[in-house]
């Protein structure tokens, strides 16, 4: 029996499908199926071949299969690609012919099939329409050349699209998406589309919307971007297509997000920005530009920019306009008066802003207020040539100014006065009372010299308790009145907290042109006389001589060899006997330091030690005597004089050094010398100090067992306050006390009131300066324990003392001289 059309099929495509499910299928599937022989003729084909050939299925059957070509080469041409496949499917296209003679395009799939025994059995495959693809194609073909072109230079993404199907595009698409035009072949527009918002895209679409909207596209790797579509239909081959443009948007959002991020940090930057046309006229101001100015935006937008510049801003803003009417930038701060009457500062960078073709539109101007930091830099300014606590010139600017009126007095050939001003006595209050009694007398110390010298001269604070007053065009004459008026001005006190305190001024003149050409050597002139005036009594006033030159070039020269002198054979000690005024027995001894130079010859000590104490060499001239002075009086005591007294004096500077009291420890260590016959003599000016330190060293010492007296009572500031408060044993009567004792009745009672005060107070009195017996008389009457001076002997070499202890000196007034050995 034949089998039915339903049958063949299942048999020529293995199909296992129902007959009656299976003819449903094949009539509406869009693909026509078709089996060939291996003899060429057509062996099966579906029932709807009439939709794509107009022949019915039976009309086919048996026919060479050379019937559905409308190119007879077309034929071989499918013949060989399906044998060349080798069993797998082969696609290609070919014009076929329909029965009515017309031509159809149609795209086939087929495979060629083989026997069990390998033998080539035909062809099976599948035709689908493609006529109005074809013709379609055909239409974009014929006008191809002219789109290639068009599209090809523009950066921008071109599609043809018909009802979602990419038709063609241009090369940017290609770049745009990743993908090659045969991929897009088989692809839909929505495809490079993200699929949130391919909705819109189809809405767009399907409302005929022209105006460009945005998307996100997708590349083949799978990114992500921001497109525009701008889509409108257009009529190719008669069939109603889309036209789509498409831009990458992603510089563009970029742009804009620096835009907007610009934008916003205009708005809410803390310095004022304004934007002005090339006419002056104000276009733009950020909000900060009214929190400076206090104008209000809307009532300065549309105004002239110079506006805001009246008054001395005035020639200011002109130079700054015609430097950007030129093209050219500006910067520069301005002086601006606002409206609450102060002025202040505006620190302005303006430029132009020029479009592509050079021509300026507009100004930017960035304004800010550098108000504080004028005031700031006015204030270091100050500071850096100002003295903090008078608010005089200080040092650096006295020189500048002093080298200015210099070369002034050079070019018009007039004089000028150099007055260098010392306070007398001022470290001694300052230690004394304090640094803030000292702060406060400077202060009104400066105030009396300003007042002194008044409008014609420039004073300043050199430093320390150091003034320089500069006078300008001045003679020697109105020189020395400025000098007295100074000096008359400071005899007065000073009241400080209810304290009256005197300290006078020593002042040095030097005069330009014949003491000096430069500042160094005026200003080195007026410190030579200033120090002349110390020496001749303080509270005086000393023009510059050629001598005096000669004197600072000797002190200089004393200096350089006193500090060749320290810790060598140059400086020794001499000693001096104390003696009980009663026994005549010698109590103990006092080193007194000596300086032999192999040039200046026996220095004396009124000279040198002065020195040492401004240079600062007293400090190590100090412990080296302390030290030479114990290590020399150790033996004595052993000799048979174990109660033996060793008198040291300590200067002020060596007793407030840092290690002071380490140094007296460890000289004691050392030498073995025992604390208790050491007493150190101190002056009665470094008790006045009022500081911790003060009591600490001084209880320290008692602590450890060394005595302390104090030395030269009655010439400072004498005190029965520091009497009590401190551990003293022992009071030295100065020997100035000495002279006229006996023929002076006001310096008796003087010596008298002293004695009874220190006996009273448990103290033992030393007289210095005692030279006849007549003095030792009177002392011994008003009860004064030890007297010392010429009477006994003189300082003598440590190799002579032992010889002093020996020998007992007589008190009564019959002994009018001791031994010639010991003077």
């Amino acid at each position: 029996m034949t089998a039915g059309p339903e049958e063949s099929t299942a048999a020529a495509f293995g199909f296992g499908l129902p007959p009656d499910m299976l003819a449903v299928i094949l009539d509406r599937l869009p693909d026509t199926m078709i089996s060939v022989g291996a003899n060429g003729q057509i062996e099966w084909v579906s029932p709807n071949v009439g939709r794509l050939l107009g022949y019915r299925a039976d009309e086919l059957v048996g026919q060479d299969a050379g019937i559905i070509y409308a190119q007879p080469s077309d034929r071989r041409t499918v013949l060989e690609l399906v044998s060349s496949g080798k069993g797998d499917a082969v696609r290609l296209e070919f014009e076929a012919k329909r029965k009515d003679g017309q031509g159809a395009w149609v795209v086939a799939y087929g495979c060629a099939v083989f026997d069990a025994k390998g033998a080539f059995a035909g062809v099976r495959g599948v035709l689908r329409d493609i006529s109005e693809n074809r013709r379609m194609r055909k239409t974009l073909e014929d006008s191809e050349d002219r789109f290639r072109r068009l599209s090809d230079v523009t950066s921008e993404g071109i599609c043809i699209h018909f009802q979602g199907k990419i038709l063609d595009c241009n090369r940017a698409f290609e770049s745009l998406f990743g993908y090659s035009r045969v991929e897009f072949e088989s692809m839909l527009a929505w495809n490079v589309i993200h699929t949130d918002d391919v909705p819109l895209a189809k809405e767009m679409v399907r409302q005929q919307h022209q105006k460009p909207y945005e998307v996100r596209g997708v590349r083949k790797d799978g990114s992500v971007f921001p497109m525009e579509i701008h889509s409108k239909e257009s009529w190719m081959g008669g069939l109603a297509v889309r036209v789509t443009c498409l831009r990458d948007m992603t510089e563009q959002k970029k742009a804009e997000a620096s835009l907007r991020l610009l934008s916003q940090a205009v708005e809410q930057s803390p310095v004022a920005v304004a934007v002005v046309t090339a006419d002056g006229t104000i276009e733009y101001v950020n909000p900060a530009h009214h929190q400076m100015t206090g104008q209000v935006a809307d009532q300065i937008i549309g105004r002239p920019f110079a506006e805001m510049y009246p008054g001395q801003a005035k020639s200011w803003f002109g130079d700054m306009w015609q430097s950007l009417r030129r093209g050219g930038d500006w910067e520069g701060e301005i002086p601006v008066t606002q409206g609450d009457g102060r002025l202040h500062w505006q620190r302005i960078f303006a430029s132009p802003v020029a479009t592509q073709s050079d021509d300026i539109t507009h100004h930017l101007v960035v304004i800010e207020d550098v108000t504080l930091r004028k005031e700031q830099e006015r204030k270091i300014l100050h500071q850096a040539m100002y003295d903090g606590l008078t608010d005089l010139p200080n040092r650096s600017l006295a020189l500048d100014r002093l080298t200015v009126v210099i070369e002034d007095a050079r070019d018009n050939g007039c004089c000028i006065a150099l007055l260098f001003v010392d306070l007398d006595d001022f470290k001694g209050i300052n230690d004394s009372l304090g640094h803030e009694y000292g702060d406060e007398l400077l202060i009104l110390a400066s105030e009396r010299l300003r007042d002194s010298v008044g409008e014609g001269g420039m004073v300043a604070r050199f430093g320390g308790d150091e003034f320089l007053v500069i006078l300008s065009d001045c003679s020697p004459g109105q020189a020395e009145n400025a000098a007295q008026a100074i000096v008359a001005a400071f005899s007065q006190p000073f009241t400080i907290s209810r304290r009256d305190l005197i300290t006078t001024a020593s002042i040095g003149v030097a005069l330009y042109p014949e003491d000096g050409r430069t500042p160094q050597t005026l200003l080195r002139n007026a410190d030579i006389a200033m120090y002349q005036a110390k020496l001749a009594g303080r509270n005086r006033f000393c023009f510059f001589t050629a001598r005096m030159n000669e004197e600072a070039e000797a002190r200089l020269r004393l200096e350089s060899e006193l500090r060749r002198a320290v810790g060598t054979e140059q400086l020794f000690l001499h000693f001096q006997p104390l003696v009980h005024v009663d026994s005549g027995h010698v109590a103990g001894v006092e080193a007194l330091l000596r300086w032999n130079n192999p040039e200046l010859g026996s220095v004396p000590p009124d000279r040198f030690i002065p020195q040492a104490e401004t240079c600062g060499l007293i400090v190590p001239i100090g412990r080296d005597v302390l030290w030479q002075a114990c290590q020399t009086a150790k033996p004595w005591l052993e000799c048979g004089h174990p109660e033996l007294l060793l008198c040291v004096n300590v200067s002020p500077r060596q007793f407030q050094d840092g290690g002071f009291l380490d140094d007296v420890a460890q000289i004691l260590r050392e030498t073995g010398f025992p604390a208790a016959n050491l007493e150190l003599e101190i002056t009665e000016g470094l008790l006045l100090r009022e500081r911790g330190d003060i009591d600490g060293l001084l209880h320290g010492l008692h602590a450890m067992g060394v005595k302390l007296a104090i030395d030269d009572f009655g010439t400072g500031y004498s005190s029965l306050s520091y009497l009590e408060r401190y551990p003293f044993h022992t009071l030295k009567i100065d020997r100035s006390f000495m002279v006229g004792m006996l023929e002076r009745h006001e310096r008796k009672v003087l010596v008298d009131t002293i004695v009874a005060m220190a006996t009273g107070l448990g103290l033992k009195v030393i007289a210095e300066g005692v030279e006849t017996v007549e003095q030792l008389a009177r002392l011994k009457a008003i009860g004064c324990d030890i007297a010392q001076g010429y009477l006994f002997s003189r300082p003598v070499p440590a190799e002579q003392v032992l010889a002093l202890l020996e020998t007992p000196f007589g008190t009564e007034p019959a002994i009018t001289k001791p031994p010639a050995v010991l003077h």
